[in-house]
Protein backbone atom coordinates (compact mmCIF):
# COMPACT_ATOMS: atom_id res chain seq x y z
CA UNK A 1 0.00 0.00 0.00
CA UNK A 2 1.33 3.40 -0.97
CA UNK A 3 1.36 5.86 1.89
CA UNK A 4 0.60 9.55 1.39
CA UNK A 5 3.42 11.96 2.18
CA UNK A 6 3.04 15.55 3.36
CA UNK A 7 5.26 18.39 4.51
CA UNK A 8 4.30 20.73 7.35
CA UNK A 9 6.13 24.06 7.15
CA UNK A 10 7.39 25.40 10.48
CA UNK A 11 8.58 28.85 11.44
CA UNK A 12 9.40 30.52 14.74
CA UNK A 13 6.11 31.85 16.10
CA UNK A 14 4.07 28.99 14.63
CA UNK A 15 0.85 28.16 16.48
CA UNK A 16 1.99 24.88 18.03
CA UNK A 17 -1.44 23.20 18.19
CA UNK A 18 -2.07 23.90 14.49
CA UNK A 19 1.30 22.48 13.50
CA UNK A 20 1.70 19.53 15.83
CA UNK A 21 -1.93 18.33 15.82
CA UNK A 22 -1.63 17.85 12.06
CA UNK A 23 1.62 15.94 12.56
CA UNK A 24 0.16 13.77 15.33
CA UNK A 25 -3.18 12.96 13.68
CA UNK A 26 -1.69 12.33 10.25
CA UNK A 27 1.00 10.02 11.62
CA UNK A 28 -1.71 8.10 13.50
CA UNK A 29 -3.41 7.70 10.11
CA UNK A 30 -0.26 6.22 8.57
CA UNK A 31 0.60 9.31 6.54
CA UNK A 32 4.30 10.07 6.24
CA UNK A 33 4.76 13.55 7.68
CA UNK A 34 7.90 15.67 7.59
CA UNK A 35 8.12 18.89 9.55
CA UNK A 36 10.14 21.37 7.52
CA UNK A 37 11.75 24.42 9.11
CA UNK A 38 11.86 27.55 6.97
CA UNK A 39 14.19 29.29 9.46
CA UNK A 40 17.40 27.66 8.25
CA UNK A 41 17.74 25.72 11.50
CA UNK A 42 15.90 22.69 12.85
CA UNK A 43 14.98 24.17 16.22
CA UNK A 44 11.62 25.94 16.18
CA UNK A 45 10.27 28.18 18.96
CA UNK A 46 6.49 28.19 18.81
CA UNK A 47 4.17 31.07 19.63
CA UNK A 48 3.74 29.81 23.20
CA UNK A 49 7.41 29.13 23.86
CA UNK A 50 7.19 25.41 23.06
CA UNK A 51 10.46 24.41 21.44
CA UNK A 52 10.59 21.50 19.02
CA UNK A 53 12.84 20.19 16.28
CA UNK A 54 11.82 19.98 12.65
CA UNK A 55 12.69 16.90 10.61
CA UNK A 56 14.19 18.86 7.71
CA UNK A 57 15.23 22.35 6.62
CA UNK A 58 13.37 24.08 3.77
CA UNK A 59 16.43 24.89 1.64
CA UNK A 60 17.43 21.19 1.60
CA UNK A 61 14.04 19.98 0.36
CA UNK A 62 12.74 18.66 -2.93
CA UNK A 63 8.95 18.94 -2.63
CA UNK A 64 8.21 17.00 -5.84
CA UNK A 65 7.73 13.72 -3.93
CA UNK A 66 5.05 15.12 -1.59
CA UNK A 67 1.29 14.63 -1.98
CA UNK A 68 0.48 17.70 0.07
CA UNK A 69 1.80 20.65 1.98
CA UNK A 70 0.48 22.23 5.18
CA UNK A 71 0.82 25.86 6.28
CA UNK A 72 0.09 26.30 10.00
CA UNK A 73 -0.74 29.78 11.29
CA UNK A 74 0.26 31.84 14.29
CA UNK A 75 2.13 35.09 14.91
CA UNK A 76 5.02 33.85 12.72
CA UNK A 77 2.84 33.56 9.61
CA UNK A 78 3.81 36.98 8.23
CA UNK A 79 7.50 36.10 8.45
CA UNK A 80 6.76 32.69 6.90
CA UNK A 81 5.20 34.43 3.91
CA UNK A 82 8.31 36.56 3.44
CA UNK A 83 10.57 33.53 2.99
CA UNK A 84 11.61 33.15 -0.67
CA UNK A 85 9.52 30.60 -2.52
CA UNK A 86 7.02 29.83 0.27
CA UNK A 87 3.98 31.46 -1.37
CA UNK A 88 5.00 30.16 -4.79
CA UNK A 89 5.23 26.64 -3.37
CA UNK A 90 1.60 26.90 -2.20
CA UNK A 91 0.60 28.01 -5.67
CA UNK A 92 2.55 25.15 -7.25
CA UNK A 93 0.82 22.53 -5.07
CA UNK A 94 -2.65 23.94 -5.66
CA UNK A 95 -2.18 24.31 -9.41
CA UNK A 96 -0.69 20.82 -9.80
CA UNK A 97 -3.69 19.19 -8.09
CA UNK A 98 -1.75 18.27 -4.96
CA UNK A 99 -3.22 19.03 -1.53
CA UNK A 100 -2.68 22.51 -0.14
CA UNK A 101 -3.77 22.96 3.48
CA UNK A 102 -3.61 26.19 5.48
CA UNK A 103 -5.04 27.17 8.86
CA UNK A 104 -5.54 30.33 10.93
CA UNK A 105 -3.57 33.24 9.44
CA UNK A 106 -1.99 31.11 6.70
CA UNK A 107 -4.97 31.17 4.26
CA UNK A 108 -4.80 34.97 4.28
CA UNK A 109 -1.04 34.90 3.74
CA UNK A 110 -1.16 32.56 0.75
CA UNK A 111 -4.20 34.32 -0.72
CA UNK A 112 -2.03 37.36 -1.41
CA UNK A 113 -0.87 35.48 -4.53
CA UNK A 114 -4.45 35.37 -5.86
CA UNK A 115 -4.54 31.56 -5.84
CA UNK A 116 -7.68 31.42 -3.70
CA UNK A 117 -9.80 33.34 -6.20
CA UNK A 118 -13.31 31.83 -6.22
CA UNK A 119 -12.18 29.14 -3.73
CA UNK A 120 -14.14 28.48 -0.54
CA UNK A 121 -11.89 29.10 2.47
CA UNK A 122 -11.87 29.86 6.16
CA UNK A 123 -9.26 31.23 8.53
CA UNK A 124 -8.65 33.31 11.60
CA UNK A 125 -11.03 36.30 11.87
CA UNK A 126 -9.26 39.40 10.61
CA UNK A 127 -6.92 37.36 8.40
CA UNK A 128 -9.50 36.88 5.66
CA UNK A 129 -8.16 35.73 2.35
CA UNK A 130 -7.89 38.45 -0.25
CA UNK A 131 -8.01 38.14 -3.99
CA UNK A 132 -11.55 36.89 -4.44
CA UNK A 133 -11.79 33.97 -2.00
CA UNK A 134 -15.26 32.98 -0.83
CA UNK A 135 -14.96 33.36 2.94
CA UNK A 136 -16.68 30.95 5.34
CA UNK A 137 -17.08 30.90 9.11
CA UNK A 138 -16.91 27.08 9.16
CA UNK A 139 -14.27 25.32 11.28
CA UNK A 140 -12.68 23.50 8.32
CA UNK A 141 -13.43 23.90 4.62
CA UNK A 142 -12.44 21.62 1.75
CA UNK A 143 -12.68 22.97 -1.81
CA UNK A 144 -11.15 20.50 -4.23
CA UNK A 145 -7.50 20.04 -3.23
CA UNK A 146 -7.58 23.11 -0.92
CA UNK A 147 -8.22 22.58 2.80
CA UNK A 148 -8.45 25.52 5.20
CA UNK A 149 -9.04 25.74 8.94
CA UNK A 150 -10.29 28.56 11.14
CA UNK A 151 -7.74 28.62 13.97
CA UNK A 152 -6.26 26.84 17.02
CA UNK A 153 -9.56 25.35 18.17
CA UNK A 154 -10.11 23.93 14.69
CA UNK A 155 -6.79 22.04 14.57
CA UNK A 156 -8.35 18.61 15.12
CA UNK A 157 -11.13 19.10 12.53
CA UNK A 158 -8.57 20.54 10.09
CA UNK A 159 -6.38 17.46 10.63
CA UNK A 160 -9.34 15.12 10.06
CA UNK A 161 -10.13 16.98 6.81
CA UNK A 162 -6.53 16.40 5.65
CA UNK A 163 -6.77 12.70 6.50
CA UNK A 164 -10.15 12.42 4.76
CA UNK A 165 -8.72 14.02 1.61
CA UNK A 166 -5.56 11.88 1.51
CA UNK A 167 -6.71 8.55 2.97
CA UNK A 168 -10.51 8.50 2.71
CA UNK A 169 -13.55 8.48 4.96
CA UNK A 170 -12.83 5.20 6.77
CA UNK A 171 -9.36 6.29 7.92
CA UNK A 172 -10.63 9.76 8.93
CA UNK A 173 -13.48 8.19 10.92
CA UNK A 174 -11.08 5.77 12.61
CA UNK A 175 -8.79 8.60 13.73
CA UNK A 176 -11.77 10.71 14.86
CA UNK A 177 -13.00 7.81 17.01
CA UNK A 178 -9.59 6.81 18.37
CA UNK A 179 -8.87 10.40 19.48
CA UNK A 180 -12.34 10.65 21.06
CA UNK A 181 -13.43 13.61 18.97
CA UNK A 182 -17.16 14.32 19.05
Amino acid sequence: MIMSKIAVLCNDGVEEIECLTVVDFCRRAGIEVLTVSVTGKRQIMGAHQICFHADEVYNDMNFEEFDGIVYPGGPGTGVLGEKPGVKELAQKFLNSGKMLAAICAAPGMISETGILKEKHATGYPGCNPQGGAIWSEDTAVTDGNLITGKGPGAAAEFSIAIIRYLEGDAKADTIRTSTMMP
